[in-house]
């Protein structure tokens, strides 16, 4: 144990007495200089990116947690996700540790919030916060960064008045926003607000980048400067009297590559709703064209859907969107939850062909509510639909989706919704006498959200999906990592993380090699480095989740919602 001996602090004085201890201690003084040499190094380099670490191969079958200590040292920094983020700048350029592939070559764009507050007053609930915009233009081994916030009407009439403006929120901010005394709380309804913070997700028609959220407003970006310059106005009639909602996940139809999405419309005197599915085309970028309308009880809220070669699948949760309720209150106040009796359309999977023929359901039984989020895919066999849904045990969008929740770890810990989202597969056959069929496809040890797919398999059987993991190696929320699952040989799950990195959702760029495997891509994403409180952008090879290529240190970016990849190409 020659190392522990040089050491001991009474070494050197017994060196001096013995010859061959002086030897010993010559050798001692060479390795102190040595590993001082390499702690001032290491001092130095603080600053400097880590880099690739080596692929784990996780069973999850076995129950693999860290101890308490690195729980708390991988929620370091966690609350830098919920805190304002105000850097804007234009192609701050850096060069990349790393080679990526040449086809990834174009514009990442990841929207975030970005401010949580305006003067005298703070927001409440994360999801209200201040939008911002952010993309990465990868090219030729360096990385182009452009940080904007929304300059929203919403960011604006709050810039002129000093203060959080007119509009609807999750939650009411704090102090509570004064209305005019004739308007009350209508004073945060169209057309006395703007409501066009749409930060979620873009996508992108023609050549015109489009920011979106639930609801049936687009906002225009300039994709060079990430700013916003004006609300997108459709040349159609689709928006009723009570347009209330729409889905922030437009899907490519399989056959025609128009995006197809929907705008909800209430009625004034009753509860019932008209959900228009449409197509937007390049072709006709201002004009949606209609599909089909699907007539529904109640005023129901699908934040995603999914899409089949021949079918559009719209999952319909027990919930119903209250449009009198979100004219008096905070829009948390809207989500109410239906009770079931038995079975029906209001746990349900709402069913309307491409071609605009007529509509079907499939019910699920009432011990099987659909409380969902997100949508990996959909396809068809011969069974009948299969649609992969990220999954809650309650109302998601009822949950605690407040700042102060999200900031404090015994509250983040217990899960928003009570317990770990689960990914699900359901079954719904052709064949309406034969029931649902509904299998766990995730890791039930962890929560399991914000999925993708290699977008070649959209609409189509796909074997692999990737999407990202809380409470991934501890009871720690907070422990977050990139998972990759194998639908369709057994093997395990592979993920990447490190201690006190937060990843965003990854975006699967495949490869564009002729005849490439359907995991062959690569995976971009942006990971907060909670210790340092920077945020890189990272490229995982998609097949063994390693490190390609990656870019940092950048100012922080808050948390974040849907990103896109814009391939530099692509007209």
């Amino acid at each position: 144990d020659m190392l522990s001996l040089f050491a001991h602090p009474w070494t050197g004085i017994f060196a001096l007495r013995h010859p061959r201890l002086r030897r010993l201690a010559t050798v001692r003084s060479c390795c102190l200089a040595v590993t001082a040499w390499t702690l001032s190094q290491l001092r130095a380099s603080s600053d400097a990116p880590v880099f690739a670490q080596p692929m784990r191969r996780v069973n999850p079958t076995r129950n693999l947690r860290m101890t308490t200590q690195q729980a708390l040292k991988q929620d370091v920094g966690y609350d830098l996700l919920f805190e304002n983020a105000l850097d804007e700048f234009e192609n701050h350029s850096l060069v990349t540790t790393g080679v990526f592939p040449a086809y990834v070559n174009g514009d990442f764009v990841i929207p975030s919030i970005g401010k949580f507050d305006m003067g005298n007053r703070k927001f409440v609930g994360f999801l209200d916060c201040f939008g911002k915009m952010q993309r990465f233009k990868i090219c030729d081994g360096r990385v182009d960064a452009t940080y904007r916030l929304m300059e929203t009407s919403f960011f604006n009439n709050s810039m002129r008045a000093g203060t959080i403006s007119n509009g609807l929120l999750f939650f009411e901010t704090e102090p509570p926003r004064e209305n005019p005394w004739y308007l009350g709380t209508i004073n945060n309804m169209p057309p006395f607000a703007p409501n066009d913070n749409t930060y979620v997700n873009t996508i992108r028609v023609a050549d015109e980048l489009l920011s979106l959220t639930d609801s049936y407003t687009m906002m225009v970006i300039d994709q060079k400067t990430m700013r916003v310059t004006g609300t997108k106005v459709f040349d159609d009639d689709l928006e009723g009297l009570v347009c209330y909602t729409g889905s922030a996940h437009p899907l490519r139809d399989p056959n025609t590559g128009d995006w197809i999405d929907f705008v909800g419309n209430a009625q004034l005197l009753s509860e019932r709703t008209t959900i228009s599915c449409f197509a937007l085309s390049d072709k006709s970028p201002n004009a949606r064209r209609k599909i089909s309308d699907l007539e529904m009880e109640t005023a129901p809220y699908m934040h995603s859907f999914g899409i089949t070669k021949n079918f559009i699948v719209l999952p319909r949760m027990p919930v119903k969107f209250s449009a009198q309720e979100v004219a008096m209150k905070p829009m948390a106040a809207a989500f109410q939850e239906v009770k079931l009796s038995e079975e029906g359309p209001g746990n349900a999977f709402h069913i309307v062909p491409l071609n605009g023929s007529q509509s079907f359901v499939r019910m699920l039984p009432l011990d099987n509510p659909l409380w969902y989020v997100h949508t990996v895919n959909a396809f068809e066999n011969e069974s009948g639909i299969v649609i992969d849904l990220t999954t809650t045990v309650r109302n998601p969008f009822a949950s605690d989706l407040t700042l102060a929740a999200a900031r404090n770890k015994e509250t983040r810990d217990k899960g928003a919704t009570g317990s770990k989202n689960l990914v699900k597969r359901y079954i719904l056959p052709w064949d309406p006498r034969t029931p649902i069929v509904t299998e766990v496809i995730s890791d039930p040890k962890t929560s399991t959200d914000f999925p993708t797919i290699n977008p070649n398999f959209a609409a189509r059987q796909h074997c692999f999906y990737w999407a990202v993991e809380w409470f991934a190696d501890s009871d720690s929320y907070a422990s977050m990592a990139i998972v990759k699952h194998d639908l369709c040989h057994g093997s395990e799950k592979r993920t990447w993380s490190r201690n006190g990195w937060y990843p965003s959702e990854a975006t699967m760029i495949p490869s564009d090699e002729p005849g490439a495997a359907e995991d062959e891509g690569v995976l971009l994403l942006t990971a907060l480095d909670g210790e340092r409180d920077k945020t890189y952008l990272i490229g995982l090879d998609a097949k063994t989740l390693q490190v390609v290529a990656e870019a940092g240190p950048f100012p922080r970016i808050a948390f974040t919602t849907h990103g896109a990849f814009y391939p530099a190409d692509a007209k």
